[in-house]
């Protein structure tokens, strides 16, 4: 092969990306996305917009509609203005009939049923226009549950005020490895392997379809044919790999320094909105993760652009090539869904093979490191296995490229291809 002929497509390649605005949109939103995702929603969905929520109470006979009112006097946000406290014979369709149609003419805002039960001495249902705010169903809730739960330690000596703290506590995690221990380290993990899961997915996804699409136009221009008479197919496809691979090299430094000056200048002045998150922002993006990250994402992005490449080269129009995407894109697909299981069975014998598994390795050995960090020879088995696909993969894809690049018409069977590999 010709190093310069390779370096020239690759640089031509390289440069008509980073200079599309396609590039610099996800460029500068991935970062932007990524941020909102950690501070904005947090932040919305902790608070709610209703500053004053219009309530009816009807109680079917449990004697708990006053207590109940009270409790609900006391929410600060979103302020509860109990309308009526009303004694109804059920919580039949006729019963509730009226204060539904004073919902819906929004004359109050919802109404709550308290119904009799054996065993909890009460259940409630809420019945309003809006039923969809996490913060106000929660206040509700919670009202609701030390109405009842006064109720039931009623003349037992019991602290209630200890029975409520009980019931909202939580279990506490701490992560032991050989690092040490580290509190909350399922939530880093979940949130760093899905964050930086999601920026492998995006990229290989747009710029690998970006590049198939391209060798398609080039294809069925017939543009491939001039520029197959001074560049031999592997040198075209290793060059167009190796541009789309410095592009998405190119925004991963992006991404990595945004991250990196978010954890050094403006985490230390977010502390409410990391504790809003409940998250320990600063451990999910650890100068460890980001070198791992850095090498699975630079080998598991040149492993499907190769896949992306020589589908690309079996189809003769951007119709067969929608079609066809889906058998470069499901290694990816199945990678993807593959981490959720491996962030809750992180050393089972199924997530140990998985990982090292060239199509898997790079989000599957990602998600193992996160969670319960393998023996550093596991790591590095599996990366070198990656990197061993990648050979394996880029001399068998090289033979289908030649062989299909320049078919026009007609689009190779996967009998042709299996037959064009075998005879080489």
């Amino acid at each position: 092969m010709n190093v310069t002929q390779i370096i020239k497509i690759a640089r031509r390649e390289f440069l008509a990306r980073v200079r599309s605005r396609a590039f610099i949109l996800m460029t500068i939103m991935v970062p932007a996305f990524m941020a909102a995702y950690m501070f904005v929603l947090p932040l919305l969905f902790s608070t709610t917009g209703t500053e004053t929520l219009r309530v009816a109470v009807l109680d079917t006979g449990t004697d708990l509609a006053d207590a109940l009112a009270d409790r609900l006097a006391e929410i600060d946000r979103p302020r509860i203005d109990v309308t009526e406290r009303t004694l109804v014979p059920d919580d039949s369709d006729e019963t509730r009939a009226p204060y539904s149609d004073a919902v819906r003419r929004e004359t109050i805002d919802g109404y709550l049923v308290l119904v009799e039960d054996p065993v909890i001495v009460a259940r409630a249902r809420y019945y309003a226009r809006e039923t969809g705010n996490p913060p106000m169903l929660r206040a509700l809730e919670r009202a609701v549950e030390s109405t009842i739960l006064d109720r039931l330690l009623v003349d037992t000596g019991v602290d209630v005020a200890q029975v409520r703290a009980l019931l909202r506590s939580d279990l506490g995690t701490t992560t032991i490895s050989a690092e040490g221990e580290e509190e909350g380290g399922f939530e880093a993990a979940f949130f760093s392997t899905f964050a930086l899961a999601m920026l492998l997915y995006m990229a290989v996804i747009i710029n690998g379809q970006g590049m198939a699409l391209a060798i398609v136009e080039e294809k069925s221009s017939r543009l491939i044919e001039v520029i197959l008479g001074a560049v031999t197919a592997t040198e075209f496809m290793t060059g167009k790999i190796l541009g789309v691979l410095g592009s998405g090299l190119t925004q991963l430094a992006v991404w990595v320094g945004v991250a990196l000056f978010g954890l050094v200048f403006v985490l230390p002045t977010l502390s409410v909105g990391a504790e809003i998150a409940g998250v320990d922002l600063a451990s999910i993006l650890s100068i460890e993760l980001l070198v791992y990250f850095s090498i699975l994402f630079t080998l598991g992005y040149f492993f499907y652009s190769i896949l992306f490449a020589t589908v690309a080269a079996t189809c003769t129009s951007t119709e067969e090539l929608s079609q066809a995407l889906f058998a470069a894109m499901l290694p990816l697909i199945v990678a993807l869904f593959a981490t959720f299981y491996v962030l809750a069975n992180p050393s089972t014998l199924a997530t140990r093979v998985l990982s090292l598994l060239p199509p898997f390795t790079p989000l599957v050995m990602l998600a193992r490191i996160n969670v319960l960090p393998p023996p550093l020879w596991e790591v590095w088995l599996g990366i070198m296995l990656l990197v061993l696909g990648i050979l394996v993969t880029g001399w068998l894809s090289a033979k289908i490229f030649r062989y299909a690049l320049l078919m026009h018409g007609k689009r190779p069977t996967l009998p042709e291809l299996l037959g064009v590999m075998r005879a080489s």
